[in-house]
């Protein structure tokens, strides 16, 4: 079902950030140290996002209040970009504005969790950035992190193209951009087409080499990897023994956004199995690097090609947010199936006076 497929993209991601932020700018040594060897293996009580998972939820918010105000999907920038705008106040303000509606009608959102500085600057601009018009060169991961929606787009090359003008908003290097692009049409594939996940990756990967080389090489590799670290397993015959972690440090360590995704991918094709959802986790989590952002990506795979079902409930029932997360992610499901939904949660103001 889709709408399960679509919450759990939502959840699994928010899950992964949470996961991964205690152990965000740590060495792998120092995460053994302050971890054991085994290094972070749950979320903590509370678990935390971070603003990878809040600038999710305004953009699928954007998303949808777009498709409700135009009646239809063609071309939601302005709406997302407000949306991206809306994040802001919750950034600079300690609780909801009279009047405010939408997510900054929930106090629960005005929490600032170290946001990255090439977003803020980005979206402090009064003009909107894009593809033709980018703000920056950056290719950092904070384009990509929130990219996963746009793969409720109805066709997979609008959810590539959206996912791509997504991610510039802040980045406006190509690898910065392209990656978005990718895990949108990943995403749209295994949740809405049904797609097996290697496969996606495949097309996501002849797809993504046309607008930016270094994209497509990264998950050309991580499929190799990924490919002979499987194999390895299987040669022992024992589970666990392929050297993951090692393979996961060739792939990057996340700061940019092609490392990003290639090591979202390998440790979601090397623990693609439903019951292995904590491992991948917890192998993109460990890391000498953007472990919250890695983590989150791999969530947002895995939660749309299986759906709710393999998300730990003692991991949910701790989650930040998780019954708004989950609601966003259904109502995308359902808006990308023409299914009725409740319309009027996103028919509110956008004014650009809501913005500092």
């Amino acid at each position: 079902m889709l709408m399960d497929r679509a919450a759990g993209c939502l959840l699994g991601g928010a899950l992964g950030d949470a996961l991964g932020a205690p152990v965000e700018f740590l060495h792998r040594t120092d995460i053994d140290r302050r971890y054991g060897p085994g290094g972070i293996t749950e979320p903590p009580v509370p678990a935390l996002v971070t603003e990878d998972t809040q600038l999710t939820l305004f953009t699928a918010e954007g998303f949808l209040h777009g498709l409700v105000e135009e009646n239809g999907f063609t071309w939601p920038m302005t709406f997302i970009w407000l949306a991206c705008r809306r994040w802001l106040v919750s950034q600079q303000r300690v609780e909801p504005a009279e009047g405010a509606g939408g997510l900054l009608a929930d106090p629960r959102v005005y929490a600032s969790r170290q946001p990255g500085l090439t977003c803020l600057r980005a979206l402090q601009r009064q003009e909107m950035a894009s593809i033709e018009r980018p703000c920056n060169d950056s290719e950092g991961c904070g384009g990509l992190a929130h990219t996963a929606p746009l793969g409720f787009s109805p066709h997979a090359e609008m959810a590539y193209r959206h996912g791509c003008e997504t991610a510039a908003l802040t980045h406006g290097s190509p690898g910065g951009w392209a990656p978005g692009g990718a895990l949108a049409l990943i995403v749209h594939l295994v949740a809405v087409q049904g797609r097996p996940l290697w496969e996606a990756v495949d097309q996501a990967t002849g797809r993504v080499l046309a607008d930016d080389e270094e994209t497509g090489l990264a998950l050309a590799g991580a499929r190799r990897l990924a490919v002979a670290d499987l194999r390895a397993e299987r040669a022992d015959h024992t589970e666990g023994t392929a050297p993951s972690a090692e393979s996961v440090r060739r792939l990057g360590e996340g700061w940019r956004a092609p490392e990003a995704l290639a090591i979202a991918v390998y440790a979601a094709l090397v623990r693609y199995q439903p019951a292995r959802f904590r491992e991948a986790l917890r192998l993109a989590a460990n890391h000498s690097g953007a472990s919250d952002t890695t983590a989150a990506i791999t969530g947002n795979l895995l939660g749309a090609t299986h759906g709710t079902d393999v998300l730990p409930r003692s991991w949910l029932n701790r989650l930040e947010l998780a019954e708004v997360v989950a609601q966003l992610g259904k109502d995308l499901g359902a808006a990308c199936t023409g299914t009725d939904f409740e319309a009027d949660h996103y028919r509110f103001t956008s004014a650009t006076t809501d913005v500092p």
